[in-house]
């Protein structure tokens, strides 16, 4: 695994990298960065060239575009800028919590270059405009607390909100955080992002859920049973509006299966991913 700084449409973006054969795009939650992809990054890029960029506004990536926008649409125009920066022509993408509503996004928008598609604990993927708003005040409350104070305990403890068991310690990328919540705009830039992200008006253009049925990739939706921001049992509903999809069900588990359980995310993911193009998508629960 490497980590790299290209430029996306004028925005000085971080990636980390591992692999060299089938492109991924990993894209990880609002509020955090690349590195919650550590525990599964080095299996992935066994079989595939696993790239995981900082979102715009995240992380060690520029906190807004050369326009000074952030929300939806530029962190939208951000992530084509990448994959055509990338010079890919056809990926997969896997997107968890907001990133997966980015990902299906980019299965909308990139029909023929968006082979397959994994969506990761979407609440802004596959719920109610409710509740997704509901869902967004309680990360903007969590997130908060850590981003306005930036310590090793604060960081702890908002990773241990999100997972089944708060007492896992998932140390190696809280350094990470922490660098990344001390840089200057850090909470100004991701305030800005939740304000857009909240203002329904804004973000209607942006929703998925009502359009899943357009997307043509075939889908694995990578759900934790214990999820309290996404809810189990709009992925089951879920499962059904996508052409071609199937759910895995992973038991003991909160937001980020792939940091609660990332043996099991890799094998499922990686399973999906290289399977031969036209095999049948059943759904599933692990």
């Amino acid at each position: 695994m490497h980590a790299r700084f290209v430029n996306a449409g004028g925005i000085r973006t971080r990636l980390l990298e591992c692999g060299d054969k089938r492109p991924v795009l990993l894209l990880h939650p609002v509020g955090f960065s690349a590195d919650v992809w550590f525990k599964v990054l080095p299996g992935l890029g066994e079989h595939t060239r696993s790239v995981a960029p900082d979102l715009l506004g995240h992380g060690f990536t520029d906190f807004y575009d050369p326009n000074g926008r952030i929300g939806h649409k530029a962190i939208f125009e951000h992530l084509t800028a990448l994959v055509d920066e990338l010079g890919w022509d056809e990926f997969s993408v896997v997107g968890s919590s907001f990133g997966g509503q980015m990902a299906v996004l980019l299965a909308l928008a990139m029909p023929r270059r968006v082979s397959r598609l994994v969506v990761v604990g979407s609440a802004t993927a596959l719920q109610t405009e409710k509740e997704t708003m509901a869902a967004l005040a309680g990360t903007l409350a969590n997130a908060s607390k850590a981003l306005d104070a930036p310590t090793w305990e604060s960081c702890r403890a908002r990773l241990g909100n999100l997972c089944f068991d708060p007492a896992q310690r998932h140390d190696e990328i809280i350094l990470s955080q922490l660098t990344a919540y001390a840089r200057d705009g850090a909470a100004a830039a991701y305030k800005t992002l939740l304000a857009a992200m909240l203002d329904a008006d804004a973000a209607r253009p942006y929703r998925v859920r009502e359009r899943l049925s357009e997307v043509e990739a075939p889908t694995l939706i990578v759900w934790g049973r214990e999820d309290q921001r996404a809810s189990h049992q709009r992925a089951e509903e879920g499962v059904h509006l996508f052409k071609d999809a199937r759910l895995v069900t992973i038991e003991r588990c909160g937001h980020m299966p792939f940091l609660e359980h990332p043996e099991r995310f890799t094998e499922s993911t990686l399973s999906f991913l290289t399977q031969p193009q036209g095999a049948a998508i059943r759904r599933a629960t692990a």
